[in-house]
């Protein structure tokens, strides 16, 4: 899964380069009108498009017989049960081309996610870090966290033993790309912090046998099967996010700004949804 994500979050890394350092709208403008032309390339090829354009033309005709005929009763009962027949036929016809959408559309939506659900540290600020320790045999008093220099301890670290847990409060002193360290006998696992202005990505966990984590923070490495380390989290700050003036979240502006792409380039490609 590591080779997967880090692969994936190479080629995003390319596309988002230009936006690191601007309004991060333009950014995820740019990503959600690409993939909704892309979704329409998909849905073309995966769908039959004669058929779903024949469903909506006999959904169109019954809508016209209902304005037709609208003073026989019994017709009218007819023409609405034709109604759900022709819609349901179409669901179908449509049916086919979403699912070969889901996995493709999934993983922009954890690309973007990891650069707009949270954002970096700013100087000044602080974080609260915290490891799971793998099993109950891990004595949390001896596990140390190793910071560079940027980064200081702002608080005692703080254990939790019924959840093999402990927690430091990081200060940012210097903006940068940091990895810190922590250190349990002759054992280290590493984690990365952020303390940047810009848009890039943010690890939130880091996990061992984790699918979910690993997944959904595909920008760094999972930790080794071999780690006294289960999960390493970093609570950063949720972003901020507004479009041209609306406070949005990020979510919500994906699928607008997709759909948009998607139904407005439809009639130049050709393409029936």
């Amino acid at each position: 899964m590591d080779i997967l994500n880090s692969l994936i979050s190479g080629i995003f890394n390319i596309v988002f380069q230009p936006f690191k350092n601007i309004d991060p709208v333009w950014g995820m403008l740019v990503v959600s009108f690409l993939t909704g032309i892309i979704m329409l390339f998909i849905f073309k090829a995966t769908s039959d498009q004669k058929g779903i354009k024949r469903a909506k033309n006999l959904v169109k005709g019954h809508f016209l017989a209902i304005r037709l005929y609208k003073d026989d009763i019994s017709l009218m009962f007819n023409t609405m049960s034709n109604i759900l027949a022709s819609n349901f036929l179409y669901m179908k016809k449509s049916m086919r081309p979403m699912l070969f959408l889901l996995v493709p559309v999934a993983f922009v939506l954890i690309q973007i996610g990891v650069r707009y659900e949270f954002r970096p540290l700013n100087v000044g600020e602080t974080a609260v870090v915290s490891l799971q320790a793998e099993g109950g045999n891990v004595r949390l008093s001896e596990v140390i966290l190793d910071l560079p220099q940027g980064l200081k301890l702002d608080m005692p670290p703080v254990r939790i033993d019924r959840l093999h847990e402990i927690s430091w409060r990081i200060l940012a002193e210097k903006a940068g790309d940091y990895e810190i360290s922590f250190k349990y006998g002759n054992q280290a696992v590493k984690k990365s912090l952020v303390v940047v202005e810009s848009l890039v990505p943010v690890t939130a966990a880091i996990a061992r046998d984790d699918i979910g984590t690993t997944i959904m923070n595909p920008s760094e490495s999972s930790i080794s099967d071999a780690s006294f380390a289960s999960l390493i989290s970093v609570v950063y700050p949720e972003r901020e996010f507004e479009a041209f003036g609306f406070s949005v979240h990020w979510l919500v502006a994906f699928f607008v700004f997709s759909l948009v792409a998607a139904f407005g380039f439809k009639g130049f490609l050709g393409v029936e949804v």
